[in-house]
């Protein structure tokens, strides 16, 4: 078949293949350690928010059930795909073999959705929590959390089911190095941008609403005088306590919407322009700044909540002194 009889996305796969094996020492050398460097941090940052969560009675709540929940999707993600990716960048070409390719296709996308629901229930429990306290105990306890998050789990595993029902399989995309539906525009492509859509539309309505209902708040509270400044006090304590966590947690959502709004933009343009159009280095930058959000909560958990910088400024104080005691 003569260059001039291939289909466009035929064409781009080519140019990007071509682009991947011819790369500089030099260049495999630093894209290497640009993507190891961010997946590390994305498995053993989470497996440490793993461990406070364990060793902190205080987050053994609802709302720490929900943090482990996010914490192991990303450490999924993390371990089944950077090995297989972090290969591909070495040798220019996929190396794992077909059940790998179709392995990571499926987590991809499994934890992905499974990320960005958890974050959905966490908006909706910050809801309830802020705006409605009275039903926030009767809708999130601890046991009924469970049941979300399994639920939320089980719920993720269907999302890969339409693409592969339809017979299709993952192939490689030598541009993002990893394993990734067929270029196709029917609503089963579709179907996860819309379920993503409808995520973030829940996180949007939850958080404004929250944040409306803090500021009135802080107003009345300014506005009262009288005998009751004692239990006014007592509540703004309470408040600041709630604050705290809301921002931890509304930072973590805004990193993730900083890291996969490039990704979106991406993927929108390629479903517009054409598939596999871009070039590598666009490619390039979206698997890295995809699995980038991997690795945010861990940093933000620890810059923003006392009981997980305490918790880290443990197991580093024990790794230094243990590292001195060896001297």
């Amino acid at each position: 078949m003569n260059v001039s009889d291939k289909s466009p996305v035929e064409t781009h796969a080519l140019r990007l293949t071509e682009s991947l094996r011819s790369r500089s020492t030099f260049q495999v050398v630093l894209e290497c350690l640009i993507y190891g460097s961010i997946s590390s941090t994305a498995l053993f940052g989470n497996i440490f928010v793993l461990y406070v969560v364990y060793k902190s009675r205080r987050l053994r709540n609802v709302t720490g059930l929900f943090v482990v929940s996010l914490a192991m999707s990303d450490i999924a993600l993390a371990t089944l795909l950077a090995p297989q990716s972090f290969a591909a960048l070495i040798a220019g070409r996929w190396t794992s073999g077909f059940i790998s390719c179709q392995l990571q296709g499926f987590a991809i996308l499994f934890t992905v959705a499974v990320s960005l629901h958890t974050m959905a229930l966490m908006s909706i429990d910050r809801y309830f929590r802020v705006v409605r306290p009275m039903k926030h105990r009767s809708f999130f306890s601890v046991p009924r959390a469970r049941v979300m998050v399994a639920s939320i789990w089980i719920f993720c595993l269907i999302y890969p089911v339409p693409y592969l029902a339809s017979g299709r399989t993952y192939i490689f995309h030598p541009g993002k190095f990893l394993s990734l539906k067929e270029p196709e525009l029917t609503f089963r492509a579709d179907f996860v941008y819309i379920s993503l859509c409808i995520s973030l539309a829940v996180l949007s309505f939850c958080y404004f609403n929250v944040f409306r209902h803090l500021r009135l708040n802080t107003k009345r509270v300014k506005n009262m005088r009288g005998a009751s400044a004692a239990n006014d006090d007592n509540r703004r304590n309470i408040s600041a306590e709630e604050i705290r966590l809301l921002r931890t947690l509304f930072v973590t959502v805004l990193g993730y919407l900083v890291c996969w709004t490039p990704v979106l933009i991406v993927d929108c343009i390629e479903k517009g322009a054409g598939y596999w159009l871009l070039s590598r280095g666009v490619y390039l930058f979206h698997t890295n700044i995809g699995l980038t959000s991997s690795s945010l909560s861990p940093i933000i958990y620890g810059g923003l909540n006392r009981t997980f910088r305490r918790e880290y400024k443990k197991i580093f104080r024990f790794k230094k002194l243990s590292n001195q005691d060896e001297c």
